[in-house]
């Protein structure tokens, strides 16, 4: 961790550099370029070469001439930007397209996912997860939990196939992952993040996506379970324009949307990831509730690290630098007095500290 830290400060500090040069060189040409037109046009009005108005009129242009190339060098950390996107969109253009080869669909009964010595790295040299092994089973409430950068996400990402290329066996219904077309992929399992996407539009429209033809009274019926059936009936109602990323509403407001949206998909797996993260607390314990009731009907899997979201949970998983730390219940995890305790004992002491502050 120390030599990547290392190597990065010095390539930035290698961009600082040349940044700097390359706007100190444009501003001594820009200046001096323009001090040389002022005093060549003095000069050839004092020799009589050049009228006044001559005279002035070089002056003012002198001035400039050479503004171009100042906004030329402020320009230079634009593109860079664009260069090191450019190099992402070329390897996009690049990926091979998926063979369209039959794939199979996943069963309609009530399918257990397991995860056997599952491992995943994003560069070959660093392994992010290290042998996972996992049953979620179905109808059940599952929650992964572990400190920031302990794993939790790109486990999640695994779980959703954003990220394929793993080590180890991931089935669905004794169904192979890759084998499983993409289209049943995502009829199957509802994913929400911390920073759902919501599109500019009506909330009418970011709804409809979930469930092309959803009636009416469906889209109403879990506005009202997210509670914001109160707030869009004082605004335009389901024709409430929101802007790009629902700009225009609050976090919590924004997160009641985007679960609204994912109760009406209706599928059978629901993966919340940091869900109920940097919203207020009204929001976050409606939120929960919801979850905790979606959970007595359906195969719910919370990714958080906030553990007093998921001391219900049928089975917790613990993660600690990308491995399987602990499993259990929450009772019997407090018992072992490891990894989970440690972290709960912990955050409980800031909580009460945190109440202790705003009392």
């Amino acid at each position: 961790m120390n030599e990547e830290s290392e190597k990065f400060r010095k390539i930035t500090m290698k961009v600082l550099t040349m940044q700097l040069n390359s706007i100190t060189i444009m501003d001594i040409v820009a200046y001096g370029g323009a001090a040389l037109g002022i005093v060549v046009a003095l000069l050839q009005y004092r020799g009589g070469h050049t009228g006044f108005g001559g005279c002035l009129l070089i002056i003012l242009l002198s001035a400039d001439f050479f503004l171009p190339m100042r906004q030329l060098g402020s320009f230079f950390h634009i593109a860079m930007n664009g260069m090191a996107a450019s190099g992402k969109i070329f390897r996009l253009l690049e990926l091979k397209e998926e063979p369209q080869e039959k794939k199979q669909e996943i069963p309609d009964t009530e399918a257990l996912i397991r995860l056997d010595e599952v491992c995943f790295s994003y560069e070959p040299e660093r392994e992010i997860l290290h042998d996972i092994s996992m049953e979620l089973k179905p109808g059940s409430f599952t929650a992964i939990v572990g400190e920031s950068g302990s794993g939790k996400s790109t486990l999640a990402s695994v779980l959703t196939g954003q990220n394929k290329k793993r080590k180890g066996t991931l089935t669905i219904g004794g169904v192979d992952f890759d084998d499983i077309s993409e289209e049943s992929r995502m009829r199957h399992i509802t994913y929400v993040s911390h920073n759902s996407y919501l599109f500019g539009g009506t909330v009418r429209d970011n709804l409809l996506m979930a469930k092309p033809d959803a009636s009416e009274k469906e889209l109403w019926q879990v506005l009202e379970q997210t509670k914001l059936s109160d707030f869009l009936k004082s605004e335009q109602g389901l024709d409430t324009v929101l802007t790009a990323q629902a700009s225009n509403l609050s976090g919590g407001q924004r997160q009641r949307l985007a679960l609204a949206r994912a109760l009406l998909h209706d599928s059978p797996v629901y993966l919340f990831d940091e869900a109920t993260s940097n919203i207020d607390v009204e929001s976050e314990n409606d939120i929960m509730e919801q979850i905790i009731a979606l959970a007595q009907k359906k195969t719910v899997i919370v990714i958080s690290h906030r553990f007093a979201n998921t001391v219900t949970a049928d089975r917790i998983y613990v993660l600690a630098d990308g491995k399987l730390a602990e499993q259990g219940t929450h009772e019997k995890l407090l018992e072992k007095r490891g990894v989970y305790a440690s972290l709960w004992n912990t955050q409980q002491a800031l909580e009460h500290i945190k109440k202790e502050e705003t009392a």
